[in-house]
């Protein structure tokens, strides 16, 4: 309940803080209502001395630190200022490393065993070389290099198709020499 201090009317909307007729700023009445039908057993006393009946009606004073506080004597909550969300999550692009010379590494090498004896063991040497080197740029610099699996591959197929042609080549010198 508001009063008008200056023509002692009395107000209970809510929304009003002055006075319509003189513009005065209202006044919160701590007290109980001046009205003639207002029943005190809707909200008793709390105390019995009649002293202390003329402030029961103030507020309390602020608890202490820590302090256990009644639900209903909380201050309301706020939520604060409002905050733009956060930004939706984007994975990391990762850019793409270059491959080349480890795919070529295994091209070659695939090629020089498909073509069976054309080429003779250069495709296998030849792969076997780019695969080394392009495990060796992908071991200093694994975020400018990528394709591992592909030069390993390269240097494998390259290393077996070597590693044939030598088996074939001492089989031909034994045939040579032990008749």
């Amino acid at each position: 309940m508001k009063y008008c201090p200056e023509c002692k009317r009395q107000f209970t909307e809510v929304w009003l803080s002055f006075c319509p007729d003189d513009g005065t700023p209202l006044i919160h009445e701590l007290t109980p209502a001046q009205d003639p039908n207002w029943n005190p057993n809707i909200r008793p006393p709390k105390v019995d001395t009649p002293s202390e009946q003329a402030t029961q009606w103030l507020p309390r004073d602020p608890p202490l630190p820590g302090g256990w506080v009644a639900p209903d004597e909380r201050p309301p909550m706020s939520p604060g200022a409002w905050t733009p969300p956060p930004p939706p999550y984007s994975p990391p692009i990762n850019k793409q490393a270059s491959q080349g010379l480890a795919i070529a590494s295994m091209i070659t090498a695939i090629a020089g065993v498909v073509t069976g004896g054309c080429l003779g063991p250069v495709p296998g040497i030849v792969g076997v070389v780019m695969g080394l080197i392009a495990l060796s740029q992908i071991k200093k610099e694994p975020d400018k290099f990528g394709g591992k699996p592909f030069a390993t591959a390269g240097v494998i197929i390259g290393a077996v198709s070597i590693l044939f042609y030598v088996v074939l080549l001492l089989w031909f010198l034994a045939a040579l020499f032990f008749g």
